[in-house]
C-alpha cells in the first residue's frame, strides 16, 4: 500500500494547507485517485469520513474484509486521525427507484466553518454528512447576490444555502418534507446568529408547495432535488429524470422577472429537458454552469450538474 500512503501524504499536505488559507474545514483530500483503492476521503473539522465504493471487483478479492480494514487504517494513520474520529461508510451503485436511508443512531455532531459561517455536520449516521462541500462555490455566489432579495430553497436539506443567503441579506423560505432536516436548518441558523424573523421553514412536498403557494414571488431560487425519493409526506415518488422539467417550470412561475433559478443534481449524465423553441421554459435562458461551480478539491468533475436559469 506504499503507493496509497505516498498519495495520501502528498495530497493531505496540499489540501490541508489549501483549506486553512481559505478558512474551510470541510473538504476532500482523496477521490479514488488510485483505481486499486476506490475510496473517497473527506475531512470535517476533527473528523475523517471514508467512503468505500463497493463493487464486485473489489469485494471479490481474497481476504477483502482484512484488506479493507488495512486500507482504512492506512488512511487515518497517514492523515493523522484517531480511530474514534474516523467514520467508514459504504457506497454502492443504486438501482433505479432506490434511495439511501439513515445508517446509524449515534448522534455524532461536529461544527465546521466555511466562508466565515458555521455548520453542524453528522459524520456517522447518514451516508451524507449534512454539508455538501461540492456546492461551496455556488453557496458563496448566492450569498453575493442575496442583499435585499427573497430566496427560496427547495429540497432544502440541512439548509446551508439558506444560511448563506440569509447571511447575505436575503429573506428566505425553505421547504423540505423532513422535519429533522428543518430542525437541523434551525440549528445552523442559530449557530450563525440568524433569528427566525424573515426566515420561514415549511414542511411540505415541494411540488405541492409550488402548486398552492400564493405568497410573494422570489428573486433567487435554488433547487437540489434527490435523484429519487419516496416517503409518507410525498403525494407520489419523485424521480429527477422524469420530474425535473415540471418542477422547474412550476418554480419559474414564482420567480420574479429578472430573477435567477439555480438547478443542481447529482444524477449521472443528466441533461435538462429544455428546448429554446418550446414553451416549457418560455421567457427564460438556460446556461450550464457546472464547470464554474465545482471546487478545486473535487477531482471528479461530474460530482454534480448545475444550471442557471434566468427569467426575462
Amino acid at each position: 500500500m506504499k503507493d496509497l500512503e505516498n498519495r495520501l501524504l502528498r495530497m493531505g499536505k496540499h489540501w490541508n494547507k489549501w483549506a486553512k488559507r481559505r478558512g474551510i474545514e470541510a473538504y476532500r483530500v482523496y477521490d479514488r485517485d488510485i483505481p486499486e483503492y476506490p475510496y473517497v476521503v473527506d475531512i470535517y473539522g476533527d473528523s475523517l469520513v471514508i467512503a468505500a465504493y463497493v463493487n464486485d471487483t473489489v469485494t471479490s478479492r481474497k481476504n477483502y474484509e482484512e484488506w479493507n480494514q488495512q486500507v482504512v487504517t492506512t488512511i487515518r494513520t497517514v492523515l493523522g486521525f484517531s480511530e474514534d474520529k474516523t467514520f467508514l461508510k459504504s457506497r454502492e451503485r443504486q438501482s433505479a427507484g432506490t434511495q439511501y436511508e439513515k445508517k446509524n443512531e449515534t448522534g455524532t455532531k461536529v461544527v465546521v466553518s466555511e466562508g466565515g459561517l458555521r455548520f453542524e455536520v453528522n459524520p456517522s449516521d447518514y451516508l451524507d454528512s449534512g454539508l455538501f462541500a461540492d456546492h461551496r462555490i455556488l453557496r458563496d455566489r448566492i450569498r453575493s447576490m442575496a442583499a435585499g432579495k427573497r430566496f427560496l430553497n427547495l429540497f432544502c436539506y440541512t439548509g446551508s444555502f439558506t444560511v448563506y443567503a440569509a447571511a447575505g441579506g436575503a429573506q428566505t423560505v425553505s421547504v423540505d418534507t423532513s422535519g429533522p432536516y428543518l430542525e437541523w436548518l434551525a440549528r445552523n441558523m442559530q449557530l450563525n446568529g440568524i433569528g427566525e424573523q424573515g426566515h420561514e421553514k415549511i414542511r411540505d412536498d415541494v411540488r405541492k408547495f409550488l402548486e398552492f403557494y400564493k405568497g410573494p414571488s422570489f428573486d433567487i431560487i435554488f433547487i437540489d432535488p434527490p435523484v429519487f425519493s419516496r416517503g409518507k409526506k410525498l403525494e407520489r415518488d419523485f424521480d429527477v429524470a422524469r420530474d425535473h422539467a415540471d418542477l422547474i417550470e412550476n418554480a419559474l412561475a414564482v420567480l420574479n422577472p429578472g430573477g435567477v433559478l439555480f438547478f443542481s443534481t447529482n444524477m449521472r449524465k443528466f441533461r435538462i429537458q429544455w428546448k429554446p423553441e418550446g414553451s416549457r421554459f418560455r421567457g427564460s435562458r438556460v446556461k450550464d454552469i457546472t464547470a464554474e461551480t465545482i471546487p478545486e478539491d473535487f477531482r471528479n468533475k461530474n460530482i454534480h450538474t448545475c444550471y442557471e436559469i434566468s427569467k426575462d
